[in-house]
């Protein structure tokens, strides 16, 4: 019911420009890193019942799937377990097995940001439990946890990774319930903690022009090579959530790799946490312009498969992104720019390791790796959609990344897709698009006696497409209102050859 004050989407709406202001500065090098609270006014209409259960008394363990990271615990927490079965789709970057022995070191207090961060996951996980009793906690974990977001920064300055941590998980925890303003405003909120740690320069080697300020907000010196490494597949967490969901809300990235505004990104790219302690970077290890690098083709793909899945998930988000930004402004006189792209794109397609290639017990792996293979495919149909517009014959480019893109989708056991990272959602509603287009035109064509010469697309082949889709998405549509919002937009007609 509206009332005499601002609605949540207006509240909202406010701090999102806020915090792109603050984005601003951060790029110009200016002030610290300050977070008030954002919500004070969603609190005041949206205050429930506390429930009085410690997210501190029972954490717990892993899944079969992660017995490989540590030993199961004796007692498993119901929400805690739904949640690092699927961490990675929620952008959990940090290492587990460290995180999990600082929670349980006998005798330490737990910082604020510390406890943040477990609220978050018990969020996550109490929406991903089949137990009535823990799903009825969801509501009360948000609560809790946004309430002490504006308060976790100034107690603990290391503990802002935590708070990073909790602002991605969130962020994707809204975008995967169709909450799309509140997930760009969590995303933005991660970017600033981001750049105000100055986390796109690491081991950069060019000097920070804010490095003698002192008010520039710095977080301590990592204590060792996988805490570095932490902050590193942090940074690019953040800047994969922040490049995708710009797309999807048609937005500008918040990060802009300018160098003269200071946002140059120069920190190298993710490795899996394992390889930060078996393999550290040399001290003297220096990277610079490793986005630019990478999209002017001079970072070759030659070695891509033995990169991490983080690595190749951020080179995919930067072809789509880079695809749907060029073609927005699509015009014939910049052809030749728009071929570069292209053909940047299709290389690193074929540099792809192909689906199979990836262990079938790793689920976790295999769904990045789906997601990877599906941005890359949907980079090309953002890039050709001005072209093909809504004329999709066999011959498009269009269908022919939609096509690719199912048939990867057959190399999984759907039954995995349970819950997927809600981007899922974007990339298959876009492929699903495009060969209902293809269905469209094929009896366009069939009606004006076309035949396959004219490029008419195989109906019974889209039927089939549309029809694996729709089963992918109905993995995780009970758990995404996101999904189950985009599956109507795939699925294939009542009529459909069984």
């Amino acid at each position: 019911m509206d009332g005499p004050g601002p609605t949540q989407n207006q509240i909202l709406e406010g701090e999102i420009a806020r915090l792109e202001g603050r984005i601003a500065e951060l790029s110009a090098g200016s002030a610290p890193l300050t977070l008030h609270d954002p919500y004070a006014a969603w609190h005041a209409a949206q205050r429930t019942t506390q429930h009085t259960n410690d997210p501190m008394q029972a954490l717990s363990v892993f899944s079969a799937s992660h017995r490989h990271l540590a030993p199961v615990l004796s007692l498993i927490d119901d929400s805690v377990r739904h949640f690092v079965q699927h961490a990675t789709e929620f952008g959990f970057f940090l290492h587990i097995h460290r995180f999990l022995d600082k929670v349980f070191s006998s005798g330490s207090s737990h910082s604020n940001s510390l406890r943040i961060l477990l609220n978050v996951i018990y969020l996550i996980g109490a929406k991903l439990s089949n137990n009535p009793q823990v799903q009825a906690q969801e509501q009360a974990y948000l609560t809790r946890a946004l309430q002490h977001l504006p308060t976790a920064l100034p107690e603990d300055p290391r503990g802002a990774i935590y708070v990073m941590q909790a602002e991605v998980i969130l962020a994707n925890y809204f975008f995967n319930n169709k909450r799309q303003l509140e997930g760009v405003y969590h995303t933005n909120a991660a970017v600033s903690i981001a750049m105000a740690a100055k986390l796109h320069m690491i081991r950069s080697a060019r000097r920070s022009r804010t490095a003698a300020d002192p008010s520039t907000y710095r977080l301590p010196a990592p204590v060792d090579t996988l805490e570095e490494g932490e902050r590193i597949n942090g940074f690019w967490t953040v800047f994969i959530l922040d490049r995708c969901w710009a797309v999807a809300s048609g937005s500008a990235p918040a990060f802009t790799d300018d160098e003269s505004n200071g946002t140059q990104i120069d920190t190298p790219w993710p490795m899996d946490l394992v390889m930060y302690q078996s393999h550290p970077f040399p001290n003297d290890f220096r990277t610079t312009k490793t986005v630019q690098t990478f999209i002017s083709g001079v970072d070759a793909d030659a070695n891509i498969a033995q990169q991490s899945m983080l690595a190749m998930q951020a080179k995919a988000a930067i072809m789509y992104e880079g695809a749907t930004r060029l073609a927005s402004r699509y015009n014939p006189s910049s052809q030749a720019t728009f071929l570069s792209l292209d053909n940047r794109i299709e290389r690193f397609k074929q540099a792809l390791p192909r689906i199979d290639r990836f262990d079938p017990s790793r689920i976790d792996i295999l769904r990045t790796a789906l997601l990877v293979h599906t941005l890359a495919q949907c980079a090309t149909i953002q890039l050709h959609s001005p072209i093909v517009q809504d004329r999709v014959t066999a011959n498009s480019r269009t269908y022919q990344a939609a096509h690719a893109a199912v048939k990867t989708l057959r190399g999984v056991n759907v039954g995995i897709l349970n819950c997927v990272n809600p981007f899922f959602g974007i990339l298959w509603g876009t492929v699903g698009k495009v060969i209902s287009q293809g269905m469209v035109t094929a009896r366009q064509l069939r009606a004006s006696g076309a035949g396959p010469a004219q490029g008419m697309p195989d109906e019974r082949t889209l039927q089939a497409e549309l029809g694996l889709l729709a089963m992918a998405m109905d993995q995780s549509a009970p758990f995404s209102p996101l999904m189950a919002a985009q599956i109507r937009t795939v699925r294939p007609s009542p009529s459909r050859t069984t």
